[in-house]
């Protein structure tokens, strides 16, 4: 069935009156009752009792106006779903995030933020390493992604780096280390004969690869003792006095007994958090919402 003449069917059995139905429809009346004739063949039943001086339903009628009130609200709530899903309204949107990310100020606020301007949209969140984001990036199983790295990772033309902020690298310190009580930043240097709690190798981390750089260039590569995968085993194993950390100054609000973050001479000593997010004609609204509020295009690439 035409959802207009539905409608005109609908119109005309509330009003009874075909003169008062084509004014609230905005049309005359001879192509109204050409309409509700048409519908009346289309279902081969007569919806209407006419004479010169009333129009009443007939029992097809009367079994078919709750239906069609329905189905002009089905019909209207579909309309209203596809153009909030248009406007970014509702749907879905997959972010990434390493294990340090929410310890950050920015991103919780970001995530926050965005739930609070489009609470329709579900938020399917993971915690992967930065190398499992951009291979799910690339792989199109993310639509944003938040890593750590000195600098911008090389992407495809499909995808884009913004540096949301970067904080210092610290030292994280067991209670009975000698530079705990000195709040004086000291070199990387001075570390070298310490034992060292690191991600791991292939755990794909961006902090991981400035950590090996750092060391290289004060001449001495780090003797690693244990190696951990989220940021909190890290200083919790520092904590217990199995070697020392360095680690973003976000660290701090991990609560561990005892534990302290002491700065480091380097000024390249720093931890970088980029949002790759995709480029071009294929991202979502839900995708470009997110730019709006992370002020990606106004920020430095």
């Amino acid at each position: 069935m035409d959802l207009r003449r539905v409608r005109y069917f609908v119109v005309l059995a509330e009003t009874l009156h075909f003169g008062r139905a084509a004014v609230r429809l905005n049309m005359s009346q001879p192509p109204l009752s050409h309409q509700i004739r048409v519908l009346e063949d289309e279902l081969g039943a007569r919806l209407f009792e006419r004479s010169n001086r009333h129009v009443d339903l007939t029992p097809a009628g009367q079994a078919l106006l709750p239906e069609a009130r329905a189905l002009l609200a089905q019909a209207d709530r579909a309309a209203s779903i596809v153009a909030r899903v248009q406007r970014g309204e509702i749907g879905e949107l997959r972010v990434g995030f390493t294990s340090g990310a929410a310890l950050t100020q920015v991103i919780p606020q970001l995530i926050l933020a965005y739930r609070q301007k489009l609470p329709g949209v579900h938020l399917r969140i993971e915690e992967l390493t930065t190398q499992e984001q951009l291979t799910a990036m690339l792989e199109r199983r993310l639509d944003i992604a938040f890593i750590r790295g000195t600098e911008a990772p090389d992407l495809p033309d499909f995808l884009q780096a913004t540096r949301l902020f970067q904080d210092a690298l610290v030292a994280a310190l067991p209670p009975q280390h000698p530079r705990a009580d000195s709040l004086r930043p000291f070199s990387v240097s001075a570390l070298s004969d310490e034992a060292f709690v690191m991600y791991p190798s292939d755990g794909g981390t961006g902090v991981y690869l400035q950590i090996m750089a750092l060391c290289q260039r004060a001449g001495f590569a780090p003797r690693v003792v244990q190696e951990a995968r989220t940021a909190a085993t890290i200083v919790g194993l520092v904590a217990s006095g199995l070697g020392i950390a360095l680690v973003p100054e976000s660290f701090r609000s991990i609560e561990a007994s005892g534990v302290t973050f002491r700065p480091l001479r380097e000024p390249e000593a720093k931890s970088a958090m980029w949002l790759i997010s995709r480029t071009g004609k294929d991202v979502s609204m839900q995708e470009k919402a997110f730019h709006d509020i992370a002020g990606v295009g106004r920020r430095g690439k």
